[in-house]
């Protein structure tokens, strides 16, 4: 596994927004995916009426989906003390904590992610808005 991405990743790549070249390259060396964040994807594609179903299936032929365990559980709750007042949502900590679990990057779009100090590498996939 040489990478974790969260849904603001993997929706960079299924809408073609700008990163989503970065995003193709991390997924074409071994990404994984927590099923929390597969739930905010489907949910978005829901919401622009895509067919979630079916483009999921697709992203699970190409990532690995890892189950939100119960020591996920803990971690997040664990990050929570060190990320709360930055705008990390629930899925947000569900990503970092996996990507500590697998000791691997955390690939995200969210710039919000450069100034945490919680011993978990992040990679951006866009350059931020100057």
């Amino acid at each position: 596994m040489t990478a974790v991405v969260d849904a603001s990743a993997l929706l960079a790549l299924l809408f073609d927004e700008p990163g989503a070249q970065a995003v193709a390259e991390v997924v074409a060396g071994g990404a994984a995916v927590s099923t929390v964040n597969l739930a905010e994807v489907a949910t978005v594609l829901t919401r622009n009426h895509r067919d979630a179903e079916r483009v999921l299936e697709a992203v699970r032929a190409q990532v690995d989906v890892e189950p939100f365990t119960d020591t996920d559980a803990l971690a997040v709750a664990a990050l929570y003390p060190h990320v709360s007042g930055q705008g990390l949502s629930l899925g947000d900590r569900a990503c970092l904590a996996l990507a500590r679990r697998l000791d691997a990057p955390a690939v995200t779009a969210d710039h919000l992610w450069t100034g945490l100090s919680v011993g978990i590498a992040v990679q951006l996939i866009r350059p931020a808005r100057g």
